[in-house]
């Protein structure tokens, strides 16, 4: 998935961030809690789903399930939670 919510809005990440760091790969067993209530950042991030597939929900309204090989782009102070489902693995990737 490229970002796309069901409202038709596409967030990306900026050409110009550079990424820093990454979260190690989670399952839905292994990953912090926190990740599955509402949250935000300071910075861009993005998820990256290896496996299965994860809902990612932010307060605009975007929605949207992402596929292995797929991602979403997170902007930065924009409330958001994450599903995954039972077989998913993902991690997040931050930039600055």
């Amino acid at each position: 998935m490229d970002g796309q919510g069901r409202d038709g809005h596409d967030a990306e990440v900026p050409p110009t961030a550079v990424p820093v760091r990454r979260t190690p790969s989670f399952m839905a067993a292994s990953m912090p809690p926190a990740l599955g209530r509402d949250h935000l950042t300071a910075v861009w991030a993005e998820l990256v789903v290896e496996k299965g597939s994860v809902l990612f929900a932010d307060e605009s309204a975007r929605s949207v399930t992402v596929q292995a090989g797929g991602t979403v782009a997170i902007p930065p102070r924009v409330r958001h939670h994450i599903e995954p489902a039972d077989d998913a693995v993902f991690h997040i990737q931050f930039y600055k």
